[in-house]
């Protein structure tokens, strides 16, 4: 029987195999709306930036292909980096090609899986993030400084990650702090960290700012101008 309190997951997936699998999977503990093509989800989750009394989804798991295009042009276009800071994303997909991953978690994916995925896995995770959100997905600053300076037009995760580079001594931190600290016990894809820290670089670059690494999984944060 379902319960009103279980949180909704939105899935946009086409394919109705994959439909049932999910089904499988999530019935006993979440609610589940399904759309098998990017026009229909766009149009709910336009309710939900317009404030109206449509029901937000806790979470979205949304494979890359669908009938009528590319996840991706939902995620760089109008909405561009809206969707990742209020409500997590997963995006799952046979695509493991680096650029796709890349530019999903640049646009805020919470995680990336490929498929095929273990049953067990995909419910931990969604479990994990939930939870996690819960616990250290309280509002962020809008804006993160270093040294004096804003630096502006960064991801939630982003954020995160700069202000813990900020927080430690030397500003010096390793692979295992930052899984700790911003994913927390969230299980994510093996290439997570790594791309969100060459986005990362790659927005800081215009400050004069670089993230070197100091080789064993650490990297410091320098002030090229000091």
């Amino acid at each position: 029987m379902m319960n009103s309190e279980q949180p909704n997951i939105w899935i946009l997936e086409d394919d109705k195999g994959c439909q049932f699998v999910y089904e499988q999977i999530l019935k006993n503990s979440f609610k589940t709306t399904y759309f098998e093509n990017i026009k229909r989800f766009k149009e709910s989750y336009e309710k939900i930036i317009n404030k109206s009394s449509y029901e937000k989804p806790a979470m979205i798991i949304a494979d890359l292909m669908l009938n009528d295009g590319n996840f991706l042009s939902f995620l760089t276009g109008e909405y561009h980096g809206e969707l990742g800071e209020d409500i997590p994303f997963i995006v799952v997909s046979s695509d493991d090609d680096l650029d796709s991953l890349r530019l999903c978690f640049k646009e805020g994916a919470t995680d990336y899986i490929t498929k095929p995925f273990r049953k067990n896995e995909l419910l931990v995770k969604i479990e994990a993030i939930l939870r996690n959100k819960k616990v250290v997905g309280k509002p962020l600053s809008p804006h993160v400084s270093v040294d004096g300076v804003t630096i502006e037009g960064l991801t939630g995760k982003q954020k995160k990650l700069l202000a813990l580079f900020n927080s430690q001594q030397d500003r010096v931190v390793d692979r295992d702090l930052i899984l700790d600290k911003v994913w927390g016990d969230t299980s994510v894809h093996p290439k997570t960290l790594d791309v969100h820290l060459y986005n990362l670089r790659r927005k800081l670059t215009p400050y004069g700012l670089i993230i070197k690494s100091l080789g064993g999984g650490r990297w410091t944060l320098l002030n090229s101008e000091k």
